[in-house]
């Protein structure tokens, strides 16, 4: 590995840190919450911006990334704000009247999640995670935004226990070189690099991009319509011939995000231009055209821009033991299927719990190779989306059986809830005993279904109890408790569960933080509520603090009489009440494992290979 020297500037004394996260876009945010989890190490994070994004950039949040957002109880001021993604409607060139029709409509409510798709300015989204770190999370991890990092030092492993050493200078406005000589040295034990589809880390390390398509030029425009057209608040895809094609998304305060690829009728041509070349008036008036016979004026513009599409895929996540690539840093694409935010949010989802408890010594390092082996594919699936659907919005110019083929071959994808990683060792795959939840699927995030407290009787989602905190949970469904074999076999579990070697002490509460233990043991039962008393069971599932006293959160009912909504969990998932079975999922809320209620000893093994808290 190349050694990048700091000797370009009189820097300070160094400042050290765990982790360090460099971007403060969604990737770089999503790196943060989870940062924050974690009060036993330090984090920085860094961007060479002076504020978060003001207008423009990625506006679509994906069924998936809300119920992510929600585990760290963000989701409902975005809900609040954005814009319900409700119907999606298709509309066709006709050569008899010369101007579009609406040739479908079409339902974008997804059966495999609570939440659709909203729609939402992406600054405001990032002024949320920005108020939930500085309020929520007591300024734990605080962006520093005008600083950008310079120059690049890697260590030889062992040689130092910080051996990331990152060069950092202030910045002036939009990014550019200031001329305060306000420099720093900050030694990481690990980076992320979040830093965009131009990345700085990327660079550095020369690490390589595969060229997945050509490039093809399309205009943005965020704009309060003035309109006749008739599904302006709906999202639509528009083909009009050799005009082009228009794709439409509704947003907060009455405006309107479209993107226009302009083709075949000479007036407008941005192939190849960029923002200097071409004036908004030309956009909205090309835009006009593609809308006929409906009118499209405007007074109020929000931002737009002119950007140009390219399928990359870095080769390695990993470029180095120590860094990591996320988001555009690592895949870029076009924003057509609404999934740059999305996928970007979910890489370092899916990476920032791992390298958290590996730097709080809660793990072993080799749960770090999961990353690339996990979210590659994913990067791999984003890119083959993307270029059928860039070709059947530039291509089929006049009818949209494309562009609905496409987005309904990859509607899970595109929702995030379909994303299901393979064998590896966090998740067992073939091992697992996948016939006592035969609608569970390992490697996939665990649907959700009401299910009621036993302690306060209130109805909730099951997954709403998985927080983002850092904590495994072991969700036991023993099936009817009022069966004395059922009561037999749980007291069965808890003996076992107390006698293995790791599971026992991943099970107790930290003293650092009292609601955070590693393993959380929840109990899901489908008797009666009224029938069971949550004292009676064993003590794993209402563990007791001398300060606090007995924990009331980890037992719930599956009680039809509730509402009809509850009392279908065991069925939802597939699993028989006569003999139950044990559910893991990982902190990122995908299901890791499975077996039955006597599997204990296996569950032990499939934690013994990686767990080595300090």
């Amino acid at each position: 590995m190349t050694r990048h020297p700091l000797a370009m500037a009189p820097y300070s004394s160094p400042s050290t840190t765990d982790l360090l996260i460099i971007g403060a876009g969604p990737a770089g945010l999503m790196a943060a919450c989870w940062a924050s989890q974690y009060t036993n190490m330090t984090t920085r994070i860094i961007d060479k911006y002076p504020s978060r994004t003001a207008t423009g950039h990625a506006d679509g949040i994906q069924s998936r990334t809300l119920e992510i957002l929600e585990s760290f109880g963000v989701v409902d001021p975005i809900i609040r704000k954005g814009v319900q993604h409700a119907e999606m409607c298709f509309w066709g060139y006709d050569k008899h009247t010369s101007g579009i029709t609406r040739h479908k409509m079409d339902s974008a409510q997804t059966d495999k999640s609570r939440y659709n798709m909203v729609l939402l300015n992406q600054g405001i989204i990032e002024q949320i995670i920005l108020d939930y770190l500085g309020l929520e999370q007591e300024g734990r991890v605080e962006v520093e935004y005008g600083k950008q990092a310079e120059t690049l030092e890697l260590l030889e492993e062992g040689e130092d226990e910080y051996p990331v050493v990152v060069g950092v200078k202030r910045v002036g406005q939009n990014g550019a070189n200031g001329h305060c000589s306000d420099v720093e040295t900050i030694r990481a034990r690990y980076v992320i690099g979040c830093d965009g589809a131009r990345s700085w880390t990327r660079e550095q390390l020369q690490v390589p991009m595969r060229v997945c398509s050509g490039d093809t030029t399309w205009g943005v425009v965020d704009i309060a319509p003035i309109t006749d057209f008739p599904d302006i608040r709906q999202s639509c895809a528009i083909h009009a011939g050799d005009r082009g094609s228009i794709m439409t998304a509704p947003r907060e305060n009455r405006l309107v995000r479209f993107y226009i690829y302009p083709k075949g009728d000479g007036r407008l041509s941005v192939e190849g231009k960029d923002r200097s070349e071409v004036s908004l008036d030309e956009i909205v008036g090309a835009m006009a055209k593609v809308m006929k016979p409906y009118s499209l004026t405007y007074k109020h513009c929000d931002w737009w821009s002119i950007y140009k599409i390219g399928q990359r895929l870095v080769e390695t996540y990993r470029p180095h033991d120590r860094i990591f690539l996320a988001g555009d840093a690592a895949h870029t694409h076009s924003p057509k299927g609404g999934q740059g935010l999305n996928v970007s949010m979910q890489d370092t989802y899916n990476l920032t719990w791992k390298l958290c408890s590996v730097i709080t010594g809660e793990a072993s390092p080799s749960i770090l190779d999961t990353y690339e082996l996990e979210r590659r594919p994913v990067g791999e699936e984003l890119l083959k989306l993307d270029t059928e659907l860039v070709k059947a919005y530039e291509q089929d110019t006049s009818v949209t059986e494309g562009v609905e083929r496409v987005r309904g071959q990859y509607i899970d994808f595109m929702t995030g809830t379909g994303v299901t990683y393979g064998s590896n060792d966090l998740i067992t795959g073939k091992k697992a005993d996948t016939s006592v939840a035969k609608n569970i699927k390992i490697g996939m995030r665990l649907s959700s279904y009401p299910v009621v407290g036993q302690a306060d009787g209130i109805s909730m989602q099951l997954v709403s109890r998985l927080t983002s905190n850092g904590a495994w949970r072991l969700l036991v469904f023993p099936g009817d408790l009022r069966e004395p074999s059922n009561q037999s076999r749980l007291a069965n579990f808890a003996n076992q569960f107390n006698e293995q070697p790791h599971l026992p002490c991943l099970h107790k509460d930290l003293k650092s933080n009292r609601c955070c233990p590693l393993l959380e043991t929840i109990v899901v039962h489908p008797s009666p509520r009224t029938s069971v008393n949550l004292l009676d069971l064993p003590e794993i599932f209402h563990p007791f603090d001398e300060t606090w006293g007995w924990d009331y959160s980890r037992v719930f009912a599956d009680d039809g009489s509730y509402g009809e909504a509850c009392g279908h969990a065991y069925a939802r998932y597939g699993i028989r009440e006569e003999t139950g079975c044990l559910v893991l999922c990982r902190p990122d809320q995908h299901v890791a494992w499975l077996g039955s209620l006597g599997d204990v000893e296996a569950l032990d093994q499939y934690f013994g290979p990686f767990v080595g808290r300090k």
